[in-house]
């Protein structure tokens, strides 16, 4: 939730909100990332990526990036197990990294240390080192929010960042364990420059929808905005191999609906970016 789309039945990125009673036009957005998948296999990289997919959510609904605080669940095991110990500080170096290269601070968080049971072969297991984030941000006039489902047959659809997908940690890796040596995905220094300009073509009322690739990768994020506006759409792979373009996951990109009269100054916006 919230769910969007012509029935209600396609998953929103991120929520905005009016608190009762506040006059003008200011909203509030709240979003959060979250890939234990990640976790399994780089705590730092994990850590990356869900404060990424958290203030992209936000991004996509129409929260301003310049305007964004972030809060941190850890939720992790025994912190005395030295291994354990390792992938939290790793988690937490990631936090830090994260927040300086999108200039996103945290204000809060909490910890949830210790989850670990005993197993049916007599060992203790511990949960795999899973970072929750939320992004709580502002969305300077709400009446241009964005929702994930397409709007109207012949707009073009743009894919916006840099598409480097993978499949180490990804929800297709799980099905085709052959494909689980990938590294998981890697968080490109130019991704905040990206989430400023389709801000700034947000504001300029060039943007139908939008909607950020997750779990799942491109088509799994294609396929929620044609079932929330009940149309399909055409895609162009380009030169990759259609599995690791369809179901390789990467992070930073988002897909975006634009209208053929919106696009040449949509494109202007995002002159030298991917």
């Amino acid at each position: 939730k919230p769910l969007a789309g012509l029935e209600a039945d396609a998953p929103s990125d991120a929520a905005v909100i009016k608190p009762i009673g506040t006059t003008g036009n200011t909203g509030i957005v709240l979003s959060n990332g979250l890939n234990p998948e990640y976790g399994k296999r780089d705590a730092y990289h994990m850590a990356l990526a869900v404060l990424d997919e958290a203030i992209r959510n936000a991004v996509a609904v129409g929260a301003d990036p310049a305007r964004i605080a972030l809060l941190d669940n850890f939720c992790w095991g025994d912190p005395l197990r030295p291994e354990t110990l390792g992938s939290l500080v790793q988690a937490a170096r990631g936090c830090h990294d994260g927040a300086l290269l999108f200039g996103t601070p945290f204000i809060s968080g909490k910890d949830s240390l210790n989850n670990e049971y005993l197993g049916a072969d007599g060992q203790r297991h511990a949960i795999p080192p899973t970072l929750l984030i939320s992004a709580l941000g502002l969305i300077p006039d709400i009446a241009k929010a964005l929702t994930m489902d397409l709007k109207q047959a012949g707009n073009l659809l743009y894919l916006v960042g840099e598409f480097t997908p993978v499949f180490g940690g990804s929800h297709f890796a799980l099905l085709a364990p052959d494909n689980s040596d990938d590294p998981i995905p890697t968080l490109a220094n130019i991704t905040p420059q990206v989430y400023r300009a389709l801000h700034a073509c947000t504001q300029q009322g060039l943007v139908r929808s939008c909607h950020d690739l997750s779990e799942g990768g491109l088509a799994v994020a294609a396929a929620e905005m044609c079932i929330g506006g009940r149309l399909g759409l055409d895609l162009d792979l380009g030169p990759r191999p259609p599995v690791l373009g369809l179901f390789g996951e990467t992070t930073g990109c988002l897909l975006v609906e634009v209208e053929s009269a919106s696009a040449g100054a949509f494109k202007t916006l995002f002159k030298g970016l991917p």
